[in-house]
C-alpha cells in the first residue's frame, strides 16, 4: 500500500509548503490512526462539539483532536475575548474529564497574519500538525476535519475507523444533516431546509450528469490520508471555499469514499464569519429570501450529461473529427467549450496520454469541479436563468426515480437525504 516513507514525504512537504515549527511537543500514541482537526474562531459552542465527541463510542485505536482557536493579529477585542473564553472553558473541561475517547490538544493562535487569517489557514495549521504527528510515528493515518459548531452521531469514531482500516481510502467525505429539530425559530428552520435542499440538488444533478467527482464539499465532513495530504500540497489558505478546492484536489487521486454509516450535524444558526456556508446562507434568508429560493435550471445538467457521455470519443476520434463532435453539442455547452479553448486542450491531453484510462484521468483533471461550476454559471447567465428550487428539485427527483414526488420542501429534502445515503 505505502510505497514511500511518510517521514520522507512529510519532510518534502514541510520544506515546500510550511515553515511553521512544531506546535504540540507531546508525542502521539504509536497506534494512533485518526486525528480530528477543528478550527475555532469567535465560537461560543466549542464545548458542545467536544462533548458530542466525548459521547461517542470509543474506537479501537487512539484518536487525537487538535483544536485551532484562531484570530488575526489586531482582531476585534471582543473576538479575542471570546476566543480566550473558549480556550479557558475547553481547557477546564478537559482537565476534569477522566475517560474521554480521544486526547485533545488546544492551540491558541491569535496572531495570524491578517492577509491570510481565516478558516483555510486555521485548517492548514491543524492539518499540518496532524501530518507532523503521523510522520513521527511513521503511519499515514487519516486527518479528519470537523467544525466547532457541529455535533456528531454516537458511532462517529468507530464508523470512521472501521471504514478506514477496512478500505484504506485516500480521502473521504462523511454524511451530514442539519439538525432541523434543534432550530427553535420556524423561519430559520425553513431557511435551512431550503439551503440543504440546494446543496443536495446541485450534487445530485452533477451525479445525474455523469460527472465522476460529484460530492458534497463541506469542511466539517471531509478527511484525507496523511500521505495524500502531503502529496497534493496540503490545505489552502482561502478564507472561504477552502473545502471545495481541497476536495476537488484530492478526489482525483482515487480511492475516494463517501462514509454514510455515521452523521455530522452542522449548526443551522446565522453567522457572518465567512462569506460562504450555512451561517451566511441563513443570514441571506433573513434579508434576501428570493435569492435563496432559486437554483440552477435542470437543463444545464441535461446538456452537461450529453457532453460527458461522449468523453471517450474525444480520445478515439482524430483531432480533425473533434470539431464535428463539439458542433453536435447543445449551444450552451458549445459556447462554453469555445470560450475554454477546448480543441486545443483536448489535443494537449491526448498528446500526453497513451491509453483511455490515463486520458480520462487527465481529462477530468482539466474538466474538474471548478470548471464544471464555471460552466454551470456560464449557462445560467447566458442560456438558462435560475428557476425555483422546489421546482428544480422536484424535476430531478422524477428524472432519477421515474416517479412523482410531492413538491413540499421537507419531503423533497428527506428524499434527497436518502438518495445521498
Amino acid at each position: 500500500m505505502y510505497k514511500e516513507s511518510l517521514p520522507d514525504i512529510a519532510q518534502i512537504y514541510f520544506r515546500r509548503f510550511s515553515d511553521r515549527p512544531t506546535l504540540i511537543h507531546t508525542p502521539p500514541q504509536p497506534e494512533t490512526k485518526i486525528i480530528i482537526v477543528i478550527p475555532c474562531y469567535d465560537e461560543p459552542d466549542l464545548l458542545k462539539t467536544l462533548c458530542s465527541l466525548a459521547q461517542c463510542q470509543a474506537s479501537q485505536y487512539p484518536v487525537e483532536v487538535i483544536v485551532v482557536i484562531n484570530a488575526h493579529a489586531g482582531a476585534d477585542p471582543l473576538i479575542m475575548q471570546r476566543n480566550r473564553q473558549a480556550y479557558e472553558q475547553a481547557a477546564h473541561w478537559l482537565g476534569v474529564q477522566q475517560h474521554l475517547p480521544y486526547q485533545c490538544h488546544l492551540l491558541k493562535m491569535d496572531d495570524l497574519p491578517s492577509k491570510h487569517a481565516g478558516v483555510g489557514l486555521a485548517r492548514k495549521i491543524g492539518m499540518d500538525e496532524a501530518l507532523r504527528r503521523f510522520a513521527g510515528i511513521g503511519f499515514p493515518g487519516w486527518i479528519v476535519c470537523l467544525d466547532a459548531d457541529c455535533t456528531v452521531s454516537h458511532n462517529y469514531l468507530i464508523a470512521i475507523e472501521k471504514e478506514c482500516m477496512a478500505t484504506l481510502p485516500k480521502a473521504f467525505t462523511i454524511y451530514f444533516e442539519h439538525d432541523l429539530n434543534s432550530q427553535p425559530q420556524p423561519d430559520l428552520r425553513q431557511g435551512i431546509v431550503y439551503y440543504e435542499l440546494f446543496l443536495r440538488y446541485y450534487v445530485n444533478a452533477l451525479r445525474y450528469s455523469g460527472f465522476p467527482f460529484a460530492m458534497h464539499t463541506i469542511g466539517s465532513s471531509m478527511a484525507v490520508r496523511a500521505d495524500i495530504y502531503a502529496k497534493v500540497g496540503g490545505m489552502n489558505r482561502r478564507k472561504a471555499g477552502e473545502d471545495f478546492y481541497f476536495l476537488h484536489k484530492v478526489a482525483p487521486q482515487g480511492d475516494f469514499l463517501q462514509i454514510n454509516q455515521t452523521v455530522v450535524y452542522p449548526s443551522s444558526r446565522i453567522s457572518y464569519r465567512v462569506p460562504f456556508g450555512t451561517g451566511k446562507a441563513q443570514a441571506e434568508w433573513q434579508h434576501n429570501r428570493e435569492k435563496r429560493l432559486k437554483t440552477y435550471h435542470l437543463q444545464i445538467f441535461e446538456e452537461l450529461k450529453q457532453f460527458l457521455s461522449q468523453v471517450d470519443l474525444y480520445y478515439t476520434q482524430t483531432q480533425s473529427q473533434i470539431p464535428a463532435l463539439v458542433d453536435s453539442l447543445p449551444p450552451a455547452v458549445k459556447a462554453f467549450l469555445w470560450q475554454q479553448d477546448f480543441e486545443h486542450s483536448i489535443e494537449e491531453i491526448k498528446n500526453n496520454t497513451t491509453h483511455l484510462h490515463s486520458f480520462r484521468k487527465r481529462f477530468f483533471h482539466w474538466f474538474d469541479g471548478f470548471k464544471v461550476l464555471k460552466y454551470v454559471h456560464f449557462a445560467r447567465d447566458h442560456f438558462y436563468p435560475v428557476i425555483h428550487l422546489t421546482e428544480a428539485a422536484h424535476l430531478l427527483a422524477e428524472k432519477v426515480t421515474q416517479e412523482t414526488y410531492p413538491e413540499d420542501e421537507e419531503t423533497l429534502l428527506h428524499f434527497y437525504r436518502q438518495l445521498d445515503r
